[in-house]
């Protein structure tokens, strides 16, 4: 028995060792190509192959934070960036994940602040929030964490996307991180 136990160690030493010296192939998720995570994400995934023996991260662009973190939760993602108000609704199950709790989610770091900027034309006549009833606007990707920002932000003043057009490229609202 004794023999056996023994053996079974070595083999698990040996199996572990193997796996240390292979190359490890990870996917790092992103967001669009045209949007800020999709050029951090290239950078970290760089930074993290020259100078991590044997890892080969790969950066993949997708529909950001809410598509990212279940990449993570299904596997498909070792890696990913997100906004962190979307990871605690992931993590609690609330909002735009309700009754969808992700609990194996944990935090490597903070990139950077995201700060929500609202934009509108001079010649607009936009003053407040409330002067978008009616308007063209545009607020981030669908099912991204700026679009439920957009969504809680407009909730505060009483306002739905049934309120305004909502036509993405027609800039008279924009959130933006």
């Amino acid at each position: 028995m004794k023999k056996r136990i023994v053996f079974a160690s070595v083999v698990a030493v040996l199996l572990a060792l193997a796996f240390c010296n292979q190359k490890k192939n990870l996917v790092l998720a992103t967001g669009g190509t045209s949007g800020t995570y999709y050029p951090f994400g290239g950078a970290i995934a760089d930074i993290w192959n020259t100078k991590i023996e044997n890892m080969n991260v790969m950066t993949q662009a997708t529909g950001a934070s809410v598509e990212n973190l279940r990449l993570i939760s299904k596997g498909d993602a070792q890696f990913a960036t997100v906004q962190n108000d979307v990871m605690d609704y992931a993590y609690h199950g609330t909002d735009m994940f309700d009754g969808q709790k992700l609990p194996n989610l944990a935090s490597i770091g903070t990139l950077y602040s995201e700060v929500v900027q609202i934009v509108a034309s001079k010649t607009s006549e936009i003053k407040s929030i409330a002067d978008l009833r009616g308007k063209r606007v545009s607020v981030g990707s669908a099912g991204s964490g700026v679009e439920f920002n957009a969504k809680q932000i407009l909730k505060g003043y009483g306002l739905t996307f049934d309120d305004m057009q909502n036509i993405s490229g027609k800039l008279a609202f924009l959130i933006k991180q």
